[in-house]
């Protein structure tokens, strides 16, 4: 075997799991939108494991929120919640594609 094959090669600058997270996280903050609260916070739960094992701690962080504040089982307003976790998604957007 060469050296070539035996050297493991440099990940990429922005692991394909954070294209994928991002990819994810647009369709869920959309679905989000229009679902019941048991749904909202299935949807965040999913965000928050996903982003977790790609490194997208701000994403993950604001989807464990609005989890949290979506199985709190009382009427809830989860505006702020979203605009953190749309937030956390656009820098994180941003930092990849600088």
């Amino acid at each position: 075997m060469s050296d070539l094959e035996t050297k493991p090669s440099a990940p990429p600058l922005a692991p394909v799991a954070i294209h994928d997270i991002l990819r994810e996280a647009d369709t869920l903050v959309a679905l989000m939108g229009k679902e019941p609260l048991g749904v909202v916070a299935e949807l965040a739960n999913t965000l928050t494991v996903s982003a977790h094992e790609a490194g997208a701690w701000e994403i993950e962080e604001a989807a464990s929120n609005v989890r949290r504040l979506a199985a709190g089982g009382g009427p809830v307003v989860l505006a702020g919640a979203m605009r953190a976790l749309t937030d956390a998604i656009a820098r994180t957007e941003s930092v990849v594609a600088a």
